[in-house]
């Protein structure tokens, strides 16, 4: 039997239409809803003719949508990125200009979630301010876990820093625990690393990102890095340490074109 054209076999998908709030919402796909006999009501049993309690046909499909649900919560994707899809990077800007990457970032969105594979090999975005690069790596990294039910995690380096900072001090939660942070996200299935590059003035920062890479390149984790810094900057890290691991770990795609956020300020 074909997959439903709606979900793709998914049996969930993402509804953009706003009843409450500022986002759209998961749903169980229709594909699924068909089949319900619990009427979609938690522990989704029924009775059947015989008396019988069984498990509703829709038990897996909402179970696997409340477990997403909770993955999208704990990505720490930034609310403008929350609930971006591959059909949200645009051919256009608001105002008719066109945006040059666009065929290519949906192609490579699609290389990831249109095969029965995971994804062997992460992206480093680079390129000016305002081109849509952490754009593409939030719509890489909710695609993935609306289609491949894993957890993935968006990093802001500035506040990553800051946490293991924190695991110096004893008055912190996170007293002592570097180590448990840096091996958490070495093995959370994917991972964005947005504005790569830009904390590297201390050593100590720069041995804390060799650490993160390092581990995620010996474990072949999918990664996207995106960083406004020259790629001639980011090879004096670590003594090109980390430079030679993200050359391996990562397709390299410059985004072209100009700032969108200029095509957003009213005329004058």
């Amino acid at each position: 039997m074909a997959p439903c054209l709606k979900c793709g076999g998914g049996e969930m998908y993402y509804d953009p239409r706003v009843e409450a709030g500022h986002h759209g919402q998961l749903r169980v796909c229709s594909c699924i809803e068909e089949q319900c006999r619990c009427g979609g009501r938690p522990p989704y049993y029924f009775w059947d003719e015989e008396a019988r309690n069984q498990r509703c046909p829709c038990w897996s499909a909402r179970r696997r949508l409340t477990e997403v649900g909770r993955m999208f919560k704990e990505a720490d994707i930034p609310e403008r990125y929350r609930w971006k899809f591959r059909e949200d990077f645009h051919s256009t800007t608001p105002d008719g200009a066109p945006v040059r990457i666009a065929q290519d970032a949906r192609l490579y969105v699609s290389t990831l979630i249109d095969t029965d594979k995971e994804p062997e090999r992460g992206f480093l975005l680079h390129g000016r301010p305002g081109t849509g690069k952490t754009l593409l790596s939030c719509i890489m990294l909710n695609e993935l876990m609306l289609n491949r039910f894993r957890p993935g995690r968006f990093l802001n380096l500035s506040k990553y820093l800051q946490q293991l900072r924190d695991t110096y001090s004893e008055d912190s939660d996170n007293y002592g625990r570097t180590w448990r942070i840096i091996e958490a996200l070495g093995k959370i299935p994917y991972l964005v690393i947005d504005d790569f590059g830009v904390q590297r003035g201390t050593e100590w920062a720069k041995e804390v990102l060799y650490d993160l890479v390092d581990t995620r390149y010996a474990d072949k984790r999918f990664t996207v890095i995106t960083t406004n810094q020259p790629l001639s900057e980011l090879q004096q890290l670590s003594q090109g340490r980390i430079y030679s691991r993200l050359l391996e770990m990562c397709k390299l795609v410059e985004m072209e074109g100009e700032d969108f956020r200029q095509h957003l300020q009213p005329k004058v």
